[in-house]
């Protein structure tokens, strides 16, 4: 979970559309430049001035402790405070520390309810784990309805992780009627990015008749088209 949360958040922290603010900025050049040392000072000078996207930084730093001690308490200090200023990975990071108990006091409710506040603002990295919740009765009732749902929040954002859940419930019929077309949509559309995928693929089209295989590979293309148009 800890490299997960690294890696995410490394991206999705300079993915955000950012105003231009000194400290951050600064921050930016040196991390990119690989001063890391430098580029932790900048963050945590900002970060103390109420600078959301530099609390990310600084958080992220102490997570993987680059250019800083590694500091799982700090990370998640600073974590909650841009999570309570609204920001969406840093609400899905202290979520998913709260669930593991890691540099906080385990709190699966206080969890849930991170993961929540980021899935409605669109992550679906936290709306697949909300997902992963219900479907395992992991701090709330067992739920494959809304499982799914979440799924399908993430996957219509071309989330391959959650494509492929969403391909495996249709193919076992797992909280919904068995449907292979569907099943083969999804593994399709995912394929591309896992292996899990690929090796999913090949055992429908073994499986499949030629015209479900069509009809399926049809589906994930329209899915496709409609896709790039929103």
């Amino acid at each position: 979970m800890r490299h997960t949360l690294i890696a995410i958040g490394l991206a999705s922290a300079m993915l955000f559309g950012v105003p231009a603010q000194a400290g951050f900025n600064e921050g930016m050049t040196a991390y990119k430049a690989g001063n890391y040392a430098v580029a932790y000072k900048e963050f945590d000078s900002a970060a103390r001035e109420g600078d959301k996207f530099a609390q990310v930084m600084a958080a992220t730093m102490c997570l993987e402790g680059s250019g800083v001690a590694r500091d799982v308490k700090q990370a998640a200090y600073w974590f909650e405070k841009a999570a309570n200023a609204g920001h969406s990975y840093a609400q899905y990071a202290i979520g998913m520390l709260y669930m593991a108990g890691d540099g906080v006091s385990k709190d699966t409710r206080k969890g849930l309810v991170w993961l929540k506040a980021s899935a409605d603002q669109g992550s679906f990295f936290a709306q697949t784990t909300l997902g992963d919740a219900y479907a395992n009765g992991i701090g709330v009732t067992p739920d494959k309805g809304r499982a799914l749902d979440f799924y399908r929040q993430a996957a219509n954002q071309n989330y391959a992780v959650a494509q492929l859940k969403l391909a495996s419930a249709h193919y076992l019929g797992d909280g919904l009627p068995k449907d292979p077309v569907e099943a083969y949509k999804w593994t399709f559309l995912s394929s591309s990015q896992l292996d899990g995928a690929r090796s999913l693929l090949a055992k429908l089209r073994q499986e499949l008749t030629p015209a479900q295989v069509a009809e399926g590979e049809r589906a994930a293309r329209a899915w496709q088209s409609q896709s790039a148009q929103r």
